[in-house]
């Protein structure tokens, strides 16, 4: 009976080693890699007009959209950045015509709450300034739209 009670005490003591090891070492065996999988950049959707989607495929970010009495056929909009010297410089891609009055472009969230920006308005690509907006920041949070007038030439 001895010999039973020795073989089985040699039976426990292992499995209560290999619990503990497997336990120790489990955490490790099942976590994530270095690097993260590569993700799709936002799709030209994202920088236009709405597509008539739902959304629910977009990442997380908000709109900016100009709003305006002033455009005449060929209008044409650009967001525009305020450098450290104070001159406003053209934001590459928030460009493009105006429809019936209104252009809306996606924000980005890493780009939440920046500024100074404003809206510019021309008479077609590179022609006479037609307006500004006054100088607002890009919204601060996801899924908002900030809507910016722009009246007259200022």
């Amino acid at each position: 009976m001895r010999k039973n009670e020795t073989w089985l005490k040699s039976i426990l003591w292992l499995l209560l080693v290999a619990g503990l090891i497997g336990l120790a070492l489990g955490p490790g065996l099942v976590q994530a890699g270095p690097t993260l999988p590569p993700r799709d950049p936002p799709g030209r959707g994202h920088q236009g007009d709405d597509d008539g989607d739902d959304g629910s495929d977009k990442p997380v970010g908000a709109y900016i959209e100009l709003q305006t009495q002033l455009a005449a056929a060929g209008a044409w909009s650009v967001v525009q950045w305020q450098d450290s010297a104070g001159n406003w410089r053209d934001v590459e891609g928030w460009r493009g015509p105006l429809a019936e009055g209104n252009r809306r472009w996606w924000v980005a969230a890493k780009d939440f709450g920046t500024g100074p920006f404003r809206w510019a308005l021309t008479q077609g690509p590179g022609g006479p300034l037609l307006g500004v907006s006054t100088p607002f920041n890009l919204p601060g949070g996801a899924n908002q739209t900030l809507l910016v007038p722009i009246g007259s030439t200022q």
